[in-house]
């Protein structure tokens, strides 16, 4: 399932002293089965972005497609296309609401009709997806969980309205290092082993880059890079003009480089980082002074 995004503009406030345009004629496409993450700074337009992929927001100017549809054309439900596109927001525990993790990530499928018996078989399908176990979870409140228990929930909830995209913002925000690595390899695990479609927010280079096969850099309101992660990482010039980071294991490389050691820039992760190194220096060519 696609979401093209075509000449999309948003304006909060129009026609008032309080106008801000926080996304200006932004065109891109997101392809069945892609990983894709969206970054840029605080303010740069990620959030309002992706609240229009499942018709929450409405363009100002511009049109959303979904598998062709156009979102807000005559006819079509918005029903339908929030079933298709999932969004989990951050902090998405703060949205908790129901006495028991079973009620809480039945919620979805029951808003929408969905027969008891299959809403149960959804529940525990999601709550496999994302790692944490039915019988021992099912009747507990969700806010006797940890950080982590409770994102997943969250995710849960998303996932039994059974989605074909899930969009995450800023999944990992607030967690501890052990939280962040469940949830991250949780996210990696729905795209991979169960075939999402995934759209990842994220500050984190770090993150973005052992995750994503393709980035999308915003800007003051307006897309300035979309390639492969590799490519959009290799480019310190865009990275630096859109206030972000490349991850710092590709800084590292960028180092030995200036240090004359012949290895490779376009590194992402640590692991990568490893290989290449010891492939230099079993050919003795370290060249580090």
């Amino acid at each position: 399932m696609s979401i093209r995004v075509e000449n999309l503009s948003h304006t909060y406030n129009p026609g008032t002293p309080f106008e801000r345009c926080a996304i200006d004629d932004v065109t891109f496409e997101i392809n069945d089965g892609e990983f894709v993450a969206i970054v840029g700074e605080t303010g740069s337009g990620k959030s309002t972005l992706i609240q229009h992929f499942n018709g929450l927001l409405k363009p100002t100017k511009g049109r959303i497609f979904v598998d062709e549809v156009d979102i807000w054309g005559k006819g079509v439900g918005l029903k339908s296309i929030r079933q298709k596109v999932g969004l989990v927001f951050q902090y998405p525990e703060h949205q908790l609401f129901e006495e028991t993790v079973f009620k809480d990530i039945a919620f979805g499928p029951r808003n929408i009709g969905i027969p008891d018996d299959e809403v149960e078989s959804r529940v525990q399908e999601a709550m496999k997806m994302v790692g944490l176990d039915y019988k021992e979870l099912r009747d507990r409140s969700p806010f006797e969980l940890s950080g982590g228990e409770k994102r997943r929930v969250a995710m849960a909830g998303v996932i039994a309205m059974k989605p074909s995209v899930i969009v995450l913002d800023e999944p990992a925000s607030g967690l501890d290092p052990r939280g962040r690595d469940t949830i991250l390899a949780e996210i990696r695990e729905l795209h991979e082993k169960f075939g999402f479609t995934v759209v990842l927010v994220s500050h984190s280079m770090e993150d973005v880059a052992k995750l994503a096969r393709r980035v999308v850099v915003l800007h003051k309101a307006r897309l300035i890079a979309d390639g492969p992660t590799k490519d959009v990482f290799s480019n310190e010039d865009i990275l630096r003009r859109a206030g972000l980071e490349v991850p710092q294991v590709t800084r590292l490389m960028h180092e030995l480089k200036r240090r004359n050691m012949d290895v490779r820039t376009d590194i992402l992760t640590v692991e990568e980082a490893k290989h290449e190194i010891i492939r230099v220096l079993k050919g003795g060519d370290s060249g580090v002074s």
